[in-house]
């Protein structure tokens, strides 16, 4: 039962030069409680306790949940109708965050790859789904979201079929 899980799994994410040069890769998740940041109407600001997904070392992705997600479109200029969202992730912090002196902020107390020598690495949250996931731009693992939020989308009307049957 659990081979047939993992053949699934595997299918679903996509080839890409570098796992096909090492071969099909599992995506391990690891959950925790982090912290994330907002203001409230006052300008005061509240922490919650959020659970999240992450990956083992070396990958880049965590899920979390719709409000999460919601909270970070709304506080965006430019994310307002999209079905996604640009964030920095902050090395020195841990941190997802729209800009560095703003919030929201959502810690996460592991370090992500450096995608270069710089403090920040642009990352992007993807706003669809039962759980949201932020992915550091560049890695496989953001290419695992592109493809999976536009299989989502594509199955869209063919799901709403089904429901409806």
């Amino acid at each position: 039962m659990m081979g047939r899980f993992l053949m699934f799994r595997n299918a679903a994410r996509p080839p890409s030069r570098h796992l096909v040069a090492q071969g099909s890769r599992t995506r391990h998740f690891h959950r925790i409680t982090t912290d994330f940041i907002t203001q409230d109407t006052t300008g005061n600001l509240v922490c919650k306790k959020v659970p999240v997904i992450i990956g083992s070392p070396g990958e880049a992705y965590v899920l979390t949940s719709p409000a999460v997600g919601e909270t970070f479109r709304d506080a965006s200029s430019t994310a307002a109708t999209q079905d996604r969202c640009k964030l920095s992730y902050f090395h020195d912090t841990q941190h997802f965050g729209l800009e560095s002196p703003s919030y929201p902020r959502l810690h996460i107390p592991t370090q992500f790859p450096r995608r270069s020598e710089s403090n920040t690495s642009p990352a992007t949250i993807f706003l669809s789904g039962k759980m949201h996931e932020i992915v550091i731009d560049g890695t496989d693992d953001a290419e695992f979201a592109e493809y999976a939020s536009a299989s989502g989308q594509n199955l869209k009307p063919v799901l709403d079929q089904l429901e409806h049957m």
